[in-house]
């Protein structure tokens, strides 16, 4: 359109004025049975085994896969009082996050932390902050299917990626009573709008959860007066045989 205005083709552009609706950003992330259905299997396959950890720690984490794919342990800090936690730029946007280590996300980097003191090169040679926590030897894609593999010997239905994951982490923290706040800091938004999609998310959620539950009690309240009903229908029963 504008192409055709500035050569005069057509005198203005007739979608100047016209109003788009903007689609529903719609999310997709895990239940916490779902979380737990992964923490419970382990794969034969080394690559496979990766890709289902790396996941798991972006549920307990937030990182994105192209920050977990350039995590070192120089990022990873200890404070004061001995909390762990992440603190490092976002590859996206760098705009630096910090996010306290879960002890299921520390386990994991204890477990590739042993893994690289096994690795003969590594044995004589001192663990340095550059060395990166997650070395996965395939493509984006390759980790991709390797992960539709591990969802599916889970009897997870939901496709899985690592957007699933932070997604996860996001709803997870608001429903644990995290302060969206916080929540924006520790997944390293540039804007709290970008962390309020997982307070309507949960919110919707609670509203699904909530009606679920009237109805539920909605049934059994109709049971309950349709046996008291009965009984009292029994009883008129017996009333009238007794003065018959």
């Amino acid at each position: 359109m504008f192409r055709a205005v500035s050569r005069r083709i057509i005198r203005c552009n007739p979608l100047d004025n016209a109003k788009y609706e903007k689609d529903e950003k719609k999310i997709r992330f895990l239940q916490k049975g779902d979380v737990m259905k992964l923490m419970a299997i382990s794969m034969n396959d080394k690559e496979a085994e990766l890709a289902r950890l790396m996941f798991i720690f972006s549920c307990f984490t937030g990182l994105a896969i192209s920050d977990m794919e350039n995590l070192k342990y120089k990022h990873i800090q200890t404070a004061a009082d001995g909390q762990m936690y992440i603190r490092k730029e976002r590859q996206k946007t760098k705009v630096e996050f910090v996010v306290p280590l879960h002890p299921i996300a520390e386990a994991i980097i204890n477990y590739y932390r042993k893994e690289l003191a096994r690795n003969e090169e590594q044995q004589t040679v001192k663990e340095k902050g550059d060395s990166l926590v997650f070395q996965p030897h395939c493509s984006r894609s390759v980790m991709g299917k390797n992960l539709s593999i591990v969802g599916k010997a889970c009897g997870i239905r939901q496709r899985l990626s690592y957007h699933v994951a932070r997604h996860t982490f996001g709803t997870m923290s608001l429903s644990a009573g995290i302060p969206i706040e916080s929540i924006a800091k520790m997944m390293g938004h540039a804007s709290i709008s970008s962390t309020q999609v997982y307070a309507q998310v949960t919110d919707n959620k609670i509203s699904e959860d909530m009606d679920r539950l009237i109805a539920k009690q909605s049934a059994k309240d109709k049971e309950t007066m349709e046996r008291e009903a009965f009984e009292l229908l029994d009883t008129s029963i017996c009333k009238m045989e007794e003065t018959a």
